[in-house]
């Protein structure tokens, strides 16, 4: 099941305690910055950043991973990636490559049955479908798109498991919620009975502190990244600067699942000028695992997300 490969990603084990460390078992890579949502919460909402991936540099990229030891790879970062035509060929090439895992989380909107036909014919191994609003009136409040993407979603969600079971693809369906608490969590609770017949497992995810995004629009998110709801992780020091890789469709490797693009203090190296794993053990990212470790981050680009 999803949880129990997020759930050994999230736990630090003893040979990724260091700042020299081997590379991660997981890695997104985000094939399109665009998003076709706004969403207040989201860390998106910090970056404008938008467009695909050049080819060329995923296709180098994705190999030095796969040579390193990375056996999962995620075709999504911060983008939707459903809005890259390429997305099914990005996919193909990653289990060419010798990827025994590859998945990818949308919004849902985009997610038309032929795209996502194309998907699973290409070897998608997971399609996650995050749904984090209760009604089309709260998306068009807090992505900024129209309502009707609210019921375009799990009109989606639904296609792809019918899909799935009348062609016989291997992908498994899942989904994913913010476990918000009083009224919101009600709703939300009766979104997700209303999706669960149709995905192979749901979990919840508290409210992240998305490097400053959630917070800077007014809410009141946990500190650092804990994993999901029920395997909650303790802040410091956070899996995700030790466990798994972020690279932006710039190129840019990234010590946060939250990281915001070019001008974020917490880009670790630039992959258009050195190797994956020269990136992943760069001198930034040796002294921002150091002070994790020390679980002291007060100086470091991780101290607002700490914070929050």
């Amino acid at each position: 099941m999803i949880t129990d490969r997020i759930d050994a990603i999230t736990k630090i084990s003893a040979k990724y305690l260091g700042t020299i460390i081997p590379a991660p078992k997981s890695v997104k890579i985000e094939i399109t910055a665009t998003c076709n949502y706004n969403c207040s919460f989201c860390t998106k909402s910090l970056n404008k950043a938008s467009g695909a991936m050049d080819r060329a540099m995923y296709s180098r990229v994705i190999r030095e991973m796969r040579a390193a030891g990375v056996e999962e790879l995620g075709v999504f970062y911060i983008g939707e990636s459903f809005t890259c035509p390429w997305v099914a060929e990005a996919i193909a090439e990653a289990k060419t490559v010798g990827f025994p895992y590859v998945f990818l989380t949308t919004n849902g909107a985009a997610a038309t049955p032929e795209k996502v036909e194309a998907c699973m014919a290409s070897g998608l191994d997971s399609l996650k479908f995050s749904l984090n609003f209760t009604d089309p009136a709260q998306l068009k409040e807090v992505a900024q798109v129209s309502g009707r993407n609210w019921q375009l979603a799990i009109d989606h969600l639904k296609a792809a498991r019918e899909i799935r079971d009348a062609k016989g693809y291997a992908t498994k369906i899942y989904a994913s919620s913010i476990a918000f608490d009083g009224a919101q969590g009600d709703k939300m609770r009766a979104v997700v009975d209303q999706i669960t017949p149709y995905v192979d497992q749901h979990y919840w995810l508290p409210l992240y502190g998305m490097s400053g995004a959630a917070k800077a629009a007014g809410m009141q998110p946990q500190p650092g990244n804990p994993g999901r709801l029920a395997a909650l992780r303790e802040p410091l020091p956070c899996w995700s600067v030790f466990t798994e890789g972020h690279v932006t469709k710039d190129g840019l490797l990234s010590a946060c699942c939250f990281g915001n693009g070019s001008t974020d203090t917490l880009v670790m190296a630039d992959l258009t000028q050195v190797s994956f794993m020269e990136g992943w053990n760069s001198l930034k990212y040796r002294e921002l695992r150091a002070a994790h470790l020390g679980k002291d981050v007060s100086k470091t680009a991780c101290a607002g997300c700490m914070s929050a």
